[in-house]
């Protein structure tokens, strides 16, 4: 709401806002979802348990960090909504939809992400288990935390879908870039199903890849440009394009 009275008068600073929030998201995603777990996670399940063990804040910086991914994805999506339900107001609804979706996701997916720190530091639960049967249940959570990545992630390319369609129809950005998103959701949505119902085969993964690369220019291009641009008047954002072109 605070947000939302900030920039309702101001669409450039509404856009710009939209466009930093973007970049955020991104740099501190990187940190905590590429990054730390690439320092914990192992070979074997044994080896993820040490690098978790010596990790601890390390680990817990990322958990913060995608605490704070979550709060500035709400700030976001809602901002999003504020510029695209001008161009189309069911499309902007079901992109909101999808990516507060997401978010939920995201969040529900962190409480599986600090269950095995919770269970290391447990010591009852320790005394129940072998070592070998601890790191065997923390691997476990891991993977089921990647699961909830990849579930979050389709909804992130449903979301996609339909801002890379707005965008193409809007006359405030330029056509190239929605055409990227458009395309490059799918990598998303493509990767979902290759890994959770097909058992992850190789030429659809690199197909995925390919896509995934695709949207990563179109995301850090529309962030820029928000950032750099911010939104036309709004006379100008009620003239949507007439054709997807």
């Amino acid at each position: 709401m605070k947000t939302h009275l900030l920039t309702q008068g101001n669409p450039q600073k509404t856009g710009q806002l939209a466009g930093l929030l973007y970049l955020l998201i991104a740099f501190t995603g990187f940190f905590s979802i590429a990054y730390v777990p690439s320092v914990i996670m192992g070979k074997t399940a044994t080896q993820t348990m040490l690098n978790l063990q010596a990790n601890q804040t390390l680990f817990l910086s990322g958990v913060t960090l995608d605490i704070l991914v979550c709060f500035l994805e709400l700030v976001l999506t809602s901002l999003l909504y504020q510029i695209f339900s001008k161009v189309h107001k069911t499309q902007a609804m079901i992109a909101t939809v999808a990516r507060f979706t997401m978010i939920f996701i995201m969040a529900i997916n962190l409480l599986v992400y600090l269950t095995p720190l919770l269970l290391l530091k447990n010591t009852a639960m320790q005394k129940m288990f072998t070592s070998e049967e601890t790191a065997a249940l923390v691997q476990l959570l891991f993977d089921v935390h990647e699961y909830g990545i990849l579930m979050w992630g389709f909804f992130f390319g449903l979301h996609l879908v339909l801002m890379g369609l707005l965008v193409i129809r809007s006359v405030q950005h330029p056509t190239w870039i929605g055409y990227l998103l458009f395309i490059g959701s799918f990598g998303y949505i493509l990767e979902a199903f290759n890994k959770i119902c097909f058992g992850n085969p190789t030429i659809p993964g690199y197909v995925a890849m390919g896509l995934l690369a695709v949207v990563v220019v179109g995301e850090l291009s529309f962030a820029i440009w928000l950032l750099v641009k911010g939104i036309k008047t709004e006379k100008t954002a009620h003239q949507p394009r007439l054709a997807l072109r």
